[in-house]
């Protein structure tokens, strides 16, 4: 019997880190319209100013604020109408004393105007003069050119990944493509003879396919691009040709299943085999996920994972390996962890780092972490989470009322 001899997290991110590290990393140019979930791979600075002209944010009078100085709903003042700035159009009026022009919001501001009068607080009495009801100071309603972004400005660092409010940050400086780091593409292969797919009968003894949808979907919710799926019998050839040709086709394969001691487990010595490194790792100091295999081809730059075949190791082990390995070598900013407090005594696992699930509740003015307490292979456990919690491989564990940081899933 060969027992596994483990490294802790650190050690296994370290090891995959240090070879694909080596690599030039891959970028790309994208539509805008596509980019969403990429990873920036430049610096972006302001083309130009945003706004690039002065810009009313209310309906109503570009006026001079020195005009309505003293007046209010009894006491108005009148105004000389010059006539209306157009939605889209370059502003020609410029106005002085006891005059104003009409904009609408998001329309230019006049020469010689300093703040807006909101509509309702006027009053027309003919064609050409308007009363007046409401004081307002310098500025007021106006958004100044450069207010928002100025021009040369650091708008966005490389690195950040790209949401929809940063994607209408470019759209705002008028980038229609924007050049971002390739998204890795994975191939993703579950094993065994019991698995079968949806839609299939399900018969005593089998059960149906999870990993493949959920490591799917959880490369597609970090940046990644599944270029293929297998699901594969216990079958030592079928699978040795199915990783040879994957590793020429994409730059992580995920394999599930087939990871332990067990009869049939021998995706360490496959692993070993396509890569040209050998078993890097075979065991990690992790609850859940200990039999978790890693291994790389250097001539491919291929990234070979053996995952738990229980899902929620599976998935978890994915993004603690893969997903933070990529974000370091990207320079991704670590995300925000939510604090909260243990809503119970939790133990540790001696000699292993546990990553265990958790539920949120919102308190008054604090979050309360729940654990979910289920074994890795309860599927429904990870559907209940809202994130996860790391106690230390060398901590007895959590006390009740303790201040823990939630990563958010």
């Amino acid at each position: 019997m060969h027992l596994l001899t483990v490294d802790t997290l650190e050690e296994a991110q370290n090891k995959i880190y240090a070879y694909l590290a080596k690599n030039p990393l891959k970028t790309e140019k994208v539509a805008l319209s596509s980019a969403f979930q990429y990873i920036l791979a430049e610096d972006i600075h302001a083309p130009f100013s945003v706004p690039h002209f002065r810009r009313s944010i209310v309906d109503g009078y570009a006026v001079n604020s020195l005009d309505t100085v003293g007046i209010g709903e009894s006491i108005p003042c009148f105004l000389k109408i010059l006539g209306k700035v157009e939605m889209g159009e370059e502003n020609t009026y410029a106005i002085n004393r006891g005059e104003c022009v009409y904009v609408p919001t998001g329309g230019m501001i006049p020469g010689g105007a300093d703040a807006m009068v909101m509509l309702e607080y006027t009053e027309k009495f003919s064609e050409n003069e308007i009363a007046c009801y409401q004081n307002v100071k310098h500025n007021q309603y106006v958004v100044e050119i450069g207010e928002d972004i100025a021009e040369k400005s650091p708008v966005l660092k490389k690195g950040t990944v790209l949401r929809p409010h940063e994607i209408g940050v470019l759209a705002s400086l008028g980038m229609g493509e924007v050049l971002v780091y390739a998204k890795p593409k994975v191939a993703i292969i579950s094993l065994g003879d019991e698995i079968i797919q949806a839609g299939q009968a399900l018969t005593p003894g089998k059960i149906y396919d999870i990993n493949t949808f959920g490591l799917y979907t959880q490369a597609v919710k970090f940046g990644f691009a599944v270029h293929s799926c297998y699901h594969i019998k216990d079958d030592r050839q079928v699978i040795y040709d199915v990783l040879k040709k994957a590793v020429h086709d994409v730059d992580i394969v995920c394999v599930s299943g087939g990871s332990s001691q067990g009869e049939k487990d021998f995706t360490a010595n496959l692993l070993g085999e396509i890569s040209t490194t050998g078993v890097l790792t075979h065991g990690i100091a992790v609850k859940p996920g200990k039999p978790t295999i890693t291994a790389y081809n250097e001539d491919l730059h291929c990234l070979l994972l053996g995952l738990p075949g229980h899902p929620v190791a599976a998935m978890l082990l994915f993004e603690l390996l893969a997903v933070e390995v990529y974000k370091k070598i990207w320079n991704v900013p670590q995300p925000v962890l939510v604090a909260a407090k243990m809503a119970c005594n939790f133990p540790g696992a001696d000699g292993r780092l546990t990553c265990q699930l958790v539920e949120l509740e919102r308190n008054e003015n604090s979050y309360t972490a729940k654990p979910i307490f289920g074994k890795s292979g309860v599927i429904s456990s990870l559907a209940k989470a809202q994130g996860y919690i790391l106690v230390d491989m060398n901590s007895e564990g959590v006390k009740k009322d303790e201040q823990v940081l939630v990563h958010l899933l």
